[in-house]
């Protein structure tokens, strides 16, 4: 699998990356409204007492999964334009998604499993021998 930007060819890895990047971000919104619209999730929002309604909390839980779904890819597209700094990002987005999902993994959701190893593949693929001179590059 290659892409081209332009008249630069993208190596496989950083193609196959940018592309698990994209489905992170299509299951984080998934994940981000099914966690806004779970029950449990309401009565916890609702036992908390706090004076914003339970339909604001899942409102801006839903803009939230999907602002960070739109970095994800964001950067992501910096990265196939062979931008060090946006692999950097996103290793940091990807330690941060896996260590935040280990409690959720415990708890079997199939969702939060698919999500840390579909990012644990993205991390690596961006780091495999073939990606590594795509970031050496002068970037024009």
């Amino acid at each position: 699998m290659t892409m081209t930007i332009g008249k630069k060819t993208v190596p496989t890895p950083i193609a196959v990356s940018f592309w698990l990047w994209v489905v992170v971000a299509v299951l984080l919104v998934i994940s981000g409204i099914i966690t806004a619209t779970s029950p449990a999730e309401q009565t916890a929002a609702a036992n908390l007492k706090l004076p914003v309604p339970t339909e604001v909390m899942t409102i801006s839980s839903g803009i939230g999964s999907i602002i960070g779904a739109a970095l994800h890819v964001l950067f992501a597209w910096f990265m196939v334009q062979g931008r060090n700094w946006a692999r950097v990002v996103l290793t940091i987005f990807g330690v941060l998604s896996v260590l935040g999902s280990i409690a959720t993994i415990f708890t079997g959701s199939i969702l939060a499993i698919i999500v840390v190893i579909v990012t644990i593949v993205a991390v690596v693929e961006m780091y495999l021998p073939a990606a590594r001179a795509h970031f050496s590059r002068p970037v024009r």
